[in-house]
């Protein structure tokens, strides 16, 4: 399979099995290009097609060739690249925060952060005694540890307590 036939989503590229790794951040979740480039003398015109990847973590371009090969003692070709595309999770989010003193700018921060890094959507903010009931929706391709991990996090930055927290 050439690079070519692979479709530029976020996915999982192994070659011959073994999982493409980013070199910088050590995760494995690519979106795969094939590109031309122009290596010979300017004015030629011949062009070469590399193949190159983009991490979807920290944005490090990976770039690799296609080892496949046809093995004609056994008369038959060997794959060397798969990709394995990632599946979007659907996620429905229930947070009962606190956050001392009702303060609405400081829920307001936390929410908008929450949008900028997880891109959720707010279904319902509805006030509860001393808190805030807050049900959102998101589509992802982290898992729902790595989810939980981030809401989590921000809290805590932000001076919030997390009283509940429901991911279906």
């Amino acid at each position: 399979m050439s690079i070519s036939n692979l479709k530029q989503k976020k996915s999982r590229i192994t070659i011959f099995n073994e999982p493409v790794i980013c070199r910088f951040c050590s995760h494995d979740v690519f979106i795969p290009y094939e590109v031309n480039v122009n290596v010979e003398q300017p004015g030629i015109g011949v062009r070469h097609a590399r193949d190159i990847a983009i991490c979807q973590h920290c944005g490090e371009v990976k770039l690799f060739g296609d080892p496949s090969y046809y093995d004609a003692e056994k008369d038959n070709f060997i794959w060397a690249l798969n990709q394995h595309l990632l599946s979007v999770r659907k996620y429905k989010i229930k947070i009962l925060l606190y956050v001392g003193k009702r303060n609405n700018d400081k829920i307001t921060s936390f929410i908008n952060k929450l949008i900028q890094v997880l891109s959720i959507e707010v279904e319902n903010m509805s006030d509860l005694q001393g808190g805030v009931l807050l049900q959102i929706k998101l589509s992802s391709l982290n898992e729902m540890q790595t989810i939980r991990f981030i809401i989590i996090d921000t809290a805590k930055r932000m001076n919030i307590t997390i009283k509940d927290l429901t991911i279906k």
